[in-house]
C-alpha cells in the first residue's frame, strides 16, 4: 500500500484555498468548508488513473461524508458538459469545481491524479502523488486526527 507523505510534509503546512465554479457555474470556496477535514482531488478526463480513482473517492465520501469533504478538481481546458456526463455516468455525489487547467496557489502538483489532506483549520498537510483508496485514506486521516489529538507527538 502506498503511504501519502508524513509528518515531514506537515511543517511546511500552509492555508491553500480557491473559488472555483461547480458544474453548474456556482462558486465553490474551499473556505466554506473550514471546521471539516476535506479531501482535494486533482483529475482529468483523459487520465486513466484518474478515471479509475473515482469510485474509491465515492466511496470514501459515502463512508465519511459526516466529517470529510471530498472536493473533486477537474484539472484541464474541457467543456462543462463533458465533465457532466461523466460524472453522472459514474454516480458521483461529491463536488466536482472546474481549474480550467490553471495552477491553484498552495497546492503543487507534479502530475495527475494528486490528492491533498486539508485539516479543519485549513492548514494543507498531506498529499499524494498517484492513485489513492478509500482504506488508504481512511487510514491517513485516522493517523491525521490521532496526531491533532495528541500534543505529545
Amino acid at each position: 500500500m502506498l503511504a501519502l507523505l508524513g509528518p515531514s510534509f506537515a511543517t511546511h503546512a500552509q492555508n491553500p484555498n480557491f473559488t472555483l465554479p461547480n458544474l453548474d457555474n456556482h462558486p465553490v470556496r474551499l473556505s466554506d468548508f473550514r471546521g471539516r477535514w476535506v479531501i482535494v482531488n486533482f483529475w482529468a478526463t483523459w487520465c486513466m488513473p484518474c478515471l479509475l480513482e473515482l469510485p474509491e473517492l465515492q466511496a470514501f465520501h459515502e463512508a465519511h461524508h459526516e466529517r470529510v469533504t471530498v472536493v473533486g478538481v477537474n484539472f484541464e481546458e474541457i467543456a462543462p458538459s463533458e465533465v457532466r456526463a461523466l460524472v453522472k455516468r459514474l454516480a458521483i455525489t461529491f463536488p466536482i469545481v472546474l481549474s480550467n487547467g490553471d495552477i491553484l496557489p498552495g497546492f503543487e502538483l507534479k502530475g495527475l491524479p494528486t490528492t491533498f489532506l486539508i485539516a479543519p483549520d485549513g492548514k494543507l498537510l498531506d498529499t499524494h502523488l498517484g492513485t489513492v483508496s478509500t482504506t488508504m485514506l481512511a487510514t491517513r486521516l485516522t493517523e491525521l486526527e490521532s496526531a491533532a489529538s495528541d500534543p505529545s507527538r
